[in-house]
């Protein structure tokens, strides 16, 4: 655990390793994710990703994920929310995925929240490989939100009891 729950620092986990998004890495991720659905079915563009991952937002931790020495995805985590941390955005690469990175990222998230009740995260409704994963690591669905993002789909609010 570090100093402080989600550092802008550098954080090796094992199968992969954390490391804060620079505008490069910003450039590099927006363009893969605006690729990949859920973002290409929500309709995200690139240069909107490439301000969400890059903006300075007090609250808002931005982390690359590597694995075997390459990118391998991106986490953002909003502290505090909630009584609890909010998983604004977790994206693994279609390369890295199967891996075992979604659940170490998670238990990391679950430590570093620590002493926090809750872990939230939202997913969208047409996004059933998220659901699944998401119940498997102890999410449980809260609601559903017509509208969120995109008119004519729902999000669906997922937490995690910590205590």
């Amino acid at each position: 655990m570090s100093p402080r729950p989600f550092a802008p620092e550098v954080h090796d986990l094992g199968v992969c390793r954390l490391a804060p998004v620079d505008e490069a890495d910003a450039a590099q991720l927006a363009g893969r994710l605006a690729a990949m659905d859920p973002w290409r079915q929500l309709g995200y563009a690139p240069d909107r990703l490439q301000r969400y991952l890059s903006a300075d937002s007090p609250g808002l931790a931005r982390y690359r994920v590597d694995a075997e020495g390459r990118l391998a995805g991106a986490m953002t985590v909003r502290w505090p929310w909630l009584h609890g941390p909010y998983l604004e955005l977790l994206a693994i690469l279609p390369e890295a995925q199967g891996r075992g990175i979604g659940s170490a990222l998670l238990q990391w998230l679950a430590a570093e929240a620590a002493p926090s009740r809750n872990l939230w995260v939202a997913v969208s409704g047409f996004n059933a490989g998220a659901r699944r994963f998401y119940a498997r690591q102890g999410f449980v669905e809260i609601g559903t939100v017509p509208g969120l993002v995109r008119e004519g789909l729902d999000e669906v609010l997922l937490r995690r009891r910590l205590t």
